[in-house]
């Protein structure tokens, strides 16, 4: 009998020190947690992807320790149990009893509790992440619209104003090989702007920005210097012709839209006026011609 009380007695100490050891396990999943939450705050806020990594593994490291031991926790109650049944040969007072029964409880449902808080704020986090990636894709790709349209409006400006195209005519020349780059660029990313795909519509961006430095640098640098000599004096004065033609504040209009006519007529043969320049020159600034010079 002796010896069945001692048994009895050393099963209860094993169990109670594992279930001892199970909540300091628990304690400790829920501190790689909190742990880990700290690292990816910090990783975030420098911008370290290395930490901020190392802090998730840390959180789902401690959720699963956390659960686990409350599990093992409760596993060990349902299976050690049904020893309280067998009487003890040393009988105990009832309060010792009352105590004994219900510190396993605390311990099991404590656990359960500390790891489904931390489920929760896993899962808060997650929604947050989320929501912060949404943000941030957002927030990136009103950036590319402004600079894609930065770009665009630049080049529109530029082809609507024929004082400006016959500063720098290359830049409407799709035979040089960085105006067609432009050209091309142009395309590609009002493509990817109608897509999902962010960086690919970053990659074009960034595409069409140097596209367009290198083609207006270039005409810049050109200039009207491509042309033989006759057409470059031929050009430049027409250039003078259409600055009198847009000059409201002097002559009549029959004389702007005279100036305007030999111009064009200067310039036929030699360049080609944009469409754009066109329009502006004969619907903006009134300067029709007759049909036959159309």
């Amino acid at each position: 009998m002796h010896a069945s009380g001692d048994l009895h007695r050393l099963g209860e100490t094993v169990r109670d020190w594992s279930e001892w050891a199970l909540w300091l396990g628990v304690g400790a999943g829920v501190l790689m947690a909190a742990t880990g939450w700290a690292g990816v705050a910090v990783g975030r806020k420098s911008e370290n992807s290395y930490a901020t990594r190392n802090g998730q593994m840390l959180i789902i490291k401690g959720v699963v320790v956390s659960f686990g031991c409350s599990i093992f926790s409760g596993a060990l109650r349902l299976v050690t149990g049904g020893a309280d049944g067998e009487p003890s040969p040393d009988p105990k007072p009832a309060a010792d009893s009352g105590g004994d029964s219900i510190l396993p409880g605390l311990l099991l449902w404590g656990g359960l509790s500390l790891g489904g808080l931390t489920v929760a704020a896993l899962a808060g986090w997650g929604v947050w992440r989320v929501r912060r990636r949404r943000i941030t894709k957002r927030r990136r790709r009103q950036a590319l619209e402004r600079s894609h349209d930065t770009v665009a409006t630049a080049y529109g400006d530029y082809l609507g104003d024929v004082l400006e195209w016959l500063d720098r005519p290359s830049l409407s020349d799709v035979s040089v090989p960085e105006t067609a780059a432009l050209v091309q660029a142009l395309a590609a990313a009002d493509d990817a702007r109608l897509g999902d795909d962010v960086d690919r519509y970053q990659q074009a961006v960034a595409a069409l920005t140097t596209a367009w430095q290198a083609a207006d640098g270039r005409a810049r640098r050109t200039g009207l210097r491509q042309l033989p000599p006759t057409e470059r004096r031929a050009a430049e004065q027409a250039r003078k012709l259409l600055a009198t033609a847009l000059d409201t504040g002097t002559g009549s209009d029959h004389e702007r839209r005279s100036a305007y006519a030999k111009a064009r007529d200067l310039l036929d043969g030699i360049l080609v006026v944009p469409p754009q320049a066109v329009a502006a020159l004969e619907d903006t600034h009134r300067l029709a011609l007759a049909p036959k010079h159309l």
